[in-house]
């Protein structure tokens, strides 16, 4: 068995036995770990699909005859082992296949471990974007440290239990479960799938059809499109009303954006249900919205 395999299927199995096999006991006496699993929120998108969510960290997992898909993997090893608990509940498996990454954001592939013996798929870009920022732990430690200080001392001047504690508690949560990943050294398992333009996967009940948008959000965003049951992932891309979030103010991939749009338009008939990275289902007025800002935009410069 290959090293990397041996350390991810440790990592899993140690949280397993930490917060699995004895969740009655573990939820009896920490009220952290219950107040958790309380704001997981599970949604069904059909029999196949479900959508889990936790603040703004969300990933969603496809049961087909080949086995199941997971869309991006949460921002740590420890809330995706959650995660990756529920889906095994809810599809009765564990039979998981693959998982794809929609851009190569700490976001999205934070919890790629989980899934031991899954392969990962991603656009090229994403190993080249992973490195870059895992490359000085330091600093990144040092980010995640003052991003959970931060949201600890809002926390703290917010009342209890309500809308905004509870946004400003799961925030903390992703971060803080993301800083002890970077301080414990928990390896990061990278895209041995990669693709530069378009991947088709055939999972018998089920095709997955990706197309790289072009630099965008991130160097690396895909679209992924399952016409079997009509729904498109969008990574993030754009949220709601259609509003791109682009990082890429140079515009420098305007010709790939024509082309995916133009692959968005010949779908558009038969997409029913768009599901952004962070877990929103939106509209497709949302998406035709977002195909005339980011054409707008383009031909503005």
């Amino acid at each position: 068995m290959p090293k990397l395999v041996i350390i991810y299927s440790l990592i899993y199995l140690l949280t397993f036995l930490s917060d699995g096999c004895n969740s009655h006991k573990v939820s009896s006496i920490d009220p952290m770990s219950q107040k958790i699993d309380s704001l997981i929120e599970i949604q069904k998108i059909s029999k196949q699909c479900i959508l889990i969510k936790f603040g703004a960290d969300a990933l969603a997992a496809i049961n087909t005859k080949k086995g199941i898909i997971v869309i991006d993997a949460g921002i740590s090893s420890g809330l995706t082992a959650r995660y990756r608990k529920i889906i095994e509940n809810e599809f009765e498996g564990n039979d998981f296949t693959y998982v794809i990454n929609s851009h190569g954001h700490p976001d999205h592939y934070g919890g790629n471990g989980i899934f031991v013996e899954a392969r990962i798929i991603g656009h090229v870009n994403c190993l080249q974007e992973i490195s870059e920022q895992l490359n000085n732990p330091g600093k990144r430690l040092k980010n995640l440290s003052n991003v959970v200080e931060d949201y600890d001392q809002q926390l703290k001047a917010s009342e209890s239990n309500t809308v905004e504690w509870k946004e400003i508690f799961t925030q903390k949560t992703r971060y803080l479960n993301a800083y002890n990943d970077a301080k414990n050294l928990v390896p990061v398992k990278q895209p041995d799938i990669t693709f530069s333009d378009r991947l088709n996967i055939d999972m018998g009940d089920a095709t997955l059809e990706m197309i790289y948008f072009g630099k965008c959000h991130s160097n690396s965003d895909i679209l992924i499109y399952i016409p079997e049951m009509a729904i498109l992932f969008t990574g993030d891309l754009f949220s709601k009303y259609g509003r791109p979030d682009i990082n890429d103010t140079l515009m420098t991939d305007r010709e790939r954006w024509h082309q995916a749009i133009q692959w968005i338009e010949k779908r558009m008939i038969n997409i029913k249900t768009i599901i952004d990275g962070h877990g929103d289902i939106l509209s497709v007025d949302d998406l035709m919205s977002f195909n005339n800002n980011i054409l707008n935009k383009s031909l503005k410069e």
